[in-house]
């Protein structure tokens, strides 16, 4: 049982994510841990309840206490917690219940599914998938992996090294070979220069192209001729447009998938965040027939899965989730809901000196906000204005690009009219020191 007297760094045991330990374990008490969650609502040891305005971490699409998706998961434990899909190749029932599913609300053409745990694995999965059916197809020299400077595609070092941030490379270098970088696109990016960048590299190398349709870090779509102008290089010079969606997916950007946007359609398509709402671990690569035929010729197949890919218990949370995003539908209603957050943010900031944008995309607000001399708020600042919420019973989220709001998409417009109100008494009293 965690007390106050285990919670000193020499009994603690848990070592955590992107914040020191010691430094959790200075500013909080056990009575800080959350313990129950109730719709949109965390509540913690204390009894202290919270706004979660940034959705766990923008996978808590239904919010929490969802019967729905926690009776299928446990009517799946009891019936048949796990089998092995990934020698033995007999798959539970939900398995490929969901994986029809998934293919009946994708983007047009992309009909095969392979499972994994989480958006990185998805990603490291495809990356690995574009450079074995570029050789099973008798393109043996195209194996590059081009992706744009400053994405973020996750921690997997395949994954890691398709990202743009140089830090993550000079933190946990040296990076495998074979990847490339090209410039972001402007947000009037007509992707004239894109076929140039591309020819540069020599499209006879490149076996794959790795975007987000929406920037995760700033809310930021590509811009459609853009993409337009990829999906005809790539479809062009037979190089794989794959779309990264594990944090896009689901109604989060205001279409069930943020290549709805655009209208492109990718070869490969990354999931994973909301395809359980946040109640397992579970990832997603969907592919084209064509690239799948590439793998079902009795003397190929793609070799890469893990012990508990298309684990039955996540995929029983996937199917039910995904059933309330149609039943209830919910793409709609976060549309409407981050435009009410977005209008009354802009309605109560109007003027404030520390905000110099708000960006709304679906469910997804993002503030770009400034310190005194116009530069955009520091690191430091960013984290003090996240305690500050939480301290007034809201909880944000923030990226090194902007502070954001991305509430579940079952938020109601009372919930909605709290943040912005809580927020916006925050960031009015900003007094950012000027760095």
């Amino acid at each position: 049982m965690t007390t106050p007297s285990t919670w000193d760094r020499d009994d603690y045991p848990l070592w955590h994510g992107t914040v020191p330990t010691s430094t959790i374990l200075e500013r909080n008490t056990p009575q800080d841990l959350w313990v129950k969650g109730e719709g949109s609502w965390l509540i913690d040891a204390a009894g202290n309840r919270a706004l979660d305005a940034r959705a766990g971490v923008g996978n808590m699409m239904l919010g929490y206490g969802r019967a729905d998706v926690v009776d299928a998961m446990c009517r799946q434990a009891r019936e048949l917690p796990y089998v092995c899909m990934v020698r033995w190749e007999l798959p539970a029932p939900v398995v490929v219940d969901l994986a029809r599913e998934l293919t009946r609300i994708a983007p047009a053409g992309l009909d095969r599914v392979r499972f994994c745990h989480t958006g990185g694995a998805a990603v490291e999965s495809a990356i690995l998938m574009a450079r074995s059916y570029q050789r099973n197809t008798g393109h043996r020299d195209r194996r590059l992996i081009v992706g744009l400077r400053d994405s973020y595609h996750g921690s997997p070092t395949a994954a890691m090294a398709a990202s743009g941030q140089r830090i993550m490379h000079w933190t946990f270098g040296p990076m495998p070979e074979g990847f490339r970088h090209i410039p972001e696109p402007a947000a009037d990016d007509t992707g004239a220069e894109l076929a140039g960048q591309l020819d540069a590299l020599g499209p006879e190398n490149i076996a794959a192209f790795v975007v987000e349709p929406v920037k995760g870090r700033n809310g930021q779509p590509l811009p459609t001729a853009y993409l337009r102008a990829a999906r005809d290089y790539c479809t062009r010079h037979g190089i794989l447009l794959v779309f990264d969606e594990a944090f896009t997916g689901f109604g989060r950007m205001g279409e069930m998938f943020a290549a709805g946007i655009s209208g492109v359609s990718p070869d490969i398509m990354c999931l994973a965040k909301g395809i359980t709402a946040g109640y397992a671990a579970l990832g997603a690569v969907l592919a084209t027939s064509a690239i799948h035929a590439a793998f079902d010729t009795g003397s190929t197949v793609f070799a890469h899965a893990s012990t508990t890919d298309g684990h039955p218990v996540a995929c029983a949370a996937a199917l039910a989730a995904i059933r309330a995003y149609t039943a209830e539908d919910l793409v709609a209603r976060g549309r409407a809901l981050g435009a009410y957050l977005g209008d009354r943010l802009g309605d109560l900031l109007s003027g404030a000196p520390s905000v110099n944008g708000i960006r709304t995309v679906g469910a997804y607000v993002g503030l770009d906000l400034v310190d005194d001399n116009g530069s955009p708020l520091s690191m430091p600042d960013r984290r003090d204005l996240e305690r500050a919420c939480r301290e007034q019973g809201l909880l944000v989220h923030y990226t090194p690009d902007t502070v954001v709001l991305m509430p579940p998409l079952t938020m109601v417009t009372e919930e909605a009219e709290f943040a912005a109100e809580r927020f916006a008494g925050i960031v009015s009293a900003l007094r950012p020191a000027a760095v």
